[in-house]
């Protein structure tokens, strides 16, 4: 957010309209007159200049404890936009709630900037560009520049691309500094690595068209450093004086670099034996293709070792004394623990499960997991950021799901849901209406039905009706339980409401998903945004193992994506690079757990049709 002076002589005359407009003003402190305030606003400006954005937000906020009307709203807002600034977006919230909806002419513009960053930190694109086009004044400085960058990336976010780059264009006419047009090229650029590749429109302006036909490369970058220096060679020969060639040489080629920059040599520790060992081969085969598909001259040495044969603290061990200068694995729950209580993680390792929420981890390892614990709670944030704030959830009755019913549950509430009900089902179980009548409270309805015909002593027509309190169901399933219950609900519901699932509920290449037309479900990219780079690597999985190439992909693009976390977790600042994996957008929290940001979907046909893109904030290439 920008600095939004408020000068001296505007505070002294916002303080003057302020006395008058006000028949019963509330008494001032001794130090709220012109030179108290003057004193205080002067101190909350540099705050700011000098980035500290919470103390410029107290200041602005003491300022406001002192003002009446408009200037006090005008300087929550200024608070409101210097806790957006400090990343504190539930003060930022509150005192936006606090200026009110009716700002001073002048600060229209601050509101609106306001009011859509907030809307696009809850995922909320269409919101923020709905209040950004209710702005009918032009804007023009730090002003315009500020309002059309969160235009843009409401535009990304709802993957419409060609308009999205088209305004940043146009914000570059109101750049001069280098590292402002340095950033607005990395705003273009990470936006075209999340929306769908579109084709430029016809007669496109040549800025235009050169950013769009760099949309392919970009998903390269991100997706497939591998072979990208290839593709950016030949987009900078086809746009040899486009404004992002300045872009990609100080910023996307280093950043390739340091992308492929592996050890000599890694172990990679998975189960190969025993009951865990179909998943271990297709995590390893998922491995292998990532590796073959770099130079080989600069690949890694990679030796395996089988953690269910051995053991895993034991494969570590040996792991360590061959030589390894970085792990990967193990896979279970089970042998990361049993690794992270052997204190001998004496190396960088990427675990590929996570440990229970409560333990330490060792402070070389890593954590990486497709946890369906977390995709629950992205589910809840999905149901907020569409506007539902009432559901209910019908998992089933074993330990999967009431993992998924806690995670779902503190989140939703955490994020302003409330979660009116819940029920599990057997998942054995062929007939699920018993716990969904329950659920829905379609058997109370007919309880009460019942007595009421006793108490009359006749029979009446009665139509059971479903609770009216909820705008969704969440449902924990696997495809074979998720195909019964979504015509169960269907049938038993008098209106169909939206029904929400974690990816388990969806199985790729399956003729009968039909029946979970409606589902939204979130999941990696390889499975609903199968771009050119996915199908590349479909095509290496198939010619490399053609017998395993189906059924478990999944867990082939999780080695995959494991292979490709090794340079950024090697790097000084892991933190700081997400990465645009096959099984999502991957970034490294500071408790070294990589998190998943997932694509969206609706099952349509028996297909999956990708959903609006729903940014959470993460930068990077």
């Amino acid at each position: 957010m920008p600095h939004l002076p408020l000068s001296v002589r505007a505070l002294a005359g916002l303080l003057l309209l302020a006395a008058v407009a006000c028949t019963n003003p509330a008494p001032m402190r001794q130090d709220a007159g012109t030179e108290g305030g003057e004193s205080l606003l002067l101190r909350a400006q540099r705050e700011s200049r000098d980035g500290q954005h919470a103390a410029a937000a107290r200041a602005y906020e003491d300022l406001a404890q002192q003002s009446r009307g408009r200037l006090q709203d005008g300087l929550q807002l200024r608070a409101a936009a210097e806790w957006l600034r400090a990343d504190d977006s539930a003060r930022a919230e509150a005192m936006l709630t606090a200026a009110g909806t009716t700002p001073a002419a002048e600060d229209a513009a601050l509101r609106a900037q306001v009011v859509a960053e907030i809307a696009l930190r809850h995922r909320r694109p269409q919101d923020a560009l709905t209040e950004l086009d209710r702005l009918t004044t032009p804007q023009s400085g730090e002003s315009a520049a500020k309002l059309l960058e969160l235009r843009s990336r409401a535009l990304f976010d709802l993957n419409q691309a060609p308009a999205a780059v088209a305004v940043a264009i146009e914000r570059e006419s109101l750049l001069a500094a280098p590292e402002d047009l340095r950033a607005n090229r990395r705003l273009i650029w990470e936006g075209l690595q999340r929306t769908a590749v579109t084709a430029a429109p016809a007669n496109a302006p040549p800025a235009l068209a050169g950013w769009l036909a760099l949309q392919d490369v970009a998903l390269a970058a991100d997706r497939n450093p591998f072979t990208a220096r290839a593709a950016l060679d030949s987009w900078r020969s086809r746009y040899p004086n486009h404004p992002a060639g300045q872009f990609i040489t100080q910023d996307v080629v280093p950043a390739l670099g340091a992308g492929l920059d592996y050890p000599p040599q890694v172990a990679l520790l998975l189960p190969l034996t025993g009951r865990q060992q179909a998943a271990g081969v297709a995590v390893r085969d998922g491995f292998l293709a990532a590796l073959l598909q770099q130079d080989s001259a600069n690949r890694p040495t990679v030796n395996i070792y089988d953690s269910a044969a051995l053991g895993a603290a034991s494969a570590y061990a040996q792991a360590v004394n061959d030589g390894a200068q970085f792990v990967v694995g193990p896979l279970t729950k089970e042998e990361v623990q049993a690794v992270a209580e052997s204190g001998q993680v004496s190396l960088p390792t990427l675990s590929l499960n996570y440990l229970p929420e409560n333990s330490l981890p060792p402070g070389l390892l890593y954590q990486f997991a497709l946890d369906p614990e977390d995709e629950a709670r992205q589910v809840a944030r999905r149901a907020i950021a569409d506007g539902r704030t009432h559901g209910v959830a019908l998992l089933p009755d074993n330990e999967w799901g009431q993992r998924l019913l806690r995670a779902f549950e503190a989140e939703f509430s955490v994020a302003g849901g409330t979660l009116v009900g819940h029920n599990f089902y057997d998942p054995a179980a062929r007939d699920y209406s018993q716990p969904i009548t329950r659920l829905l409270l379609i058997d109370q309805s007919r309880a009460r039905a019942n007595a009421l015909s006793s108490a009359l002593g006749s029979r009446f027509e009665f139509e059971p009706r479903a609770r009216s309190d909820v705008q969704f169901v969440f449902i924990g399933a696997q495809p074979l339980q998720g195909r019964s219950l979504r015509p169960a609900l269907r049938f038993h519901l008098s209106q169909d409401l939206p029904v929400y699932a974690t990816s388990d509920v969806f199985e790729p290449d399956s003729t009968a998903n039909g029946d979970l037309d409606g589902v939204i479900f979130p999941d990696m990219p390889w499975v609903i945004s199968p771009d050119a780079q996915a199908n590349d690597l479909r095509g290496a999985l198939a010619a490399y193992w053609p017998g395993r190439s189906r059924g478990r992909g999944r867990l082939y693009a999780f080695g995959y994506d494991a292979f490709r976390l090794i340079p950024i977790l090697r790097s000084s600042q892991p933190t700081a690079t997400p990465l645009g994996g096959l099984t999502g957008r991957l970034l490294v929290d500071d408790r070294g757990r990589v998190r998943r940001e997932l694509n969206w979907a609706q099952v349509e046909n028996g297909r999956p049709r990708p959903l609006t893109v729903i940014s959470s904030g993460m930068t990077g290439l």
